[in-house]
């Protein structure tokens, strides 16, 4: 009887000492394991990370947002009538587009999207079409598409973010 509270003081005097012979590590040297090897590290990586974004050291977090972002600018095209070419059968075609032009570029006066050369690649892409073309449910998206293409290319790159149909009657 004696041995037995002989060997209770001995195991509960190495657990005090931090050395458990059953050979779990008490909750404090976890925790301090833990700390070491898990959070500490993680937020020293993300204060670095944040130090080296923030003084703009990093290649993707390049300088600081602007002041406000600013907003797209809409131009109306006057509305267009024109005759489309149906196989000796003519159509007549009225249509309005609005240019949405892309943020953060100066200001690009009206006058320079109103020009003849953008009217002249309008017209040029509408007598093209076939009666096919402007029929099913995809033709508004492939002219429109098509439209952009060819006022890129005239009014030059990174001045056109997109091109709107706001009205198309085809009789």
């Amino acid at each position: 009887m004696c041995s037995c509270i002989e060997s209770a003081n001995v195991t509960e005097a190495l657990v005090a000492e931090g050395n458990d012979p059953s050979g779990r590590q008490p909750k404090r040297r976890r925790l301090v394991l833990l700390l070491c090897l898990g959070v500490v590290p993680l937020s020293l990586t993300g204060g670095g990370v944040y130090a080296v974004q923030h003084f703009g050291m990093w290649p993707f977090g390049q300088g600081k947002p602007t002041a406000q972002a600013t907003r797209p600018a809409f131009v109306d095209l006057p509305e267009m009538a024109l005759t489309l070419p149906n196989g000796g059968q003519p159509r007549q075609m009225r249509i309005k587009l609005s240019l949405e032009l892309a943020a953060g570029r100066p200001e690009t006066p009206p006058s320079e999207l109103l020009t003849p050369k953008v009217y002249d690649a309008l017209l040029t892409y509408f007598r093209t079409l076939r009666d096919g073309e402007i029929q099913g449910s995809l033709a508004l998206d492939r002219m429109r598409g098509d439209l952009y293409r060819r006022l890129n290319l005239v009014l030059g790159p990174g001045v056109l973010r997109d091109v709107l149909i706001t009205s198309l009657v085809v009789a």
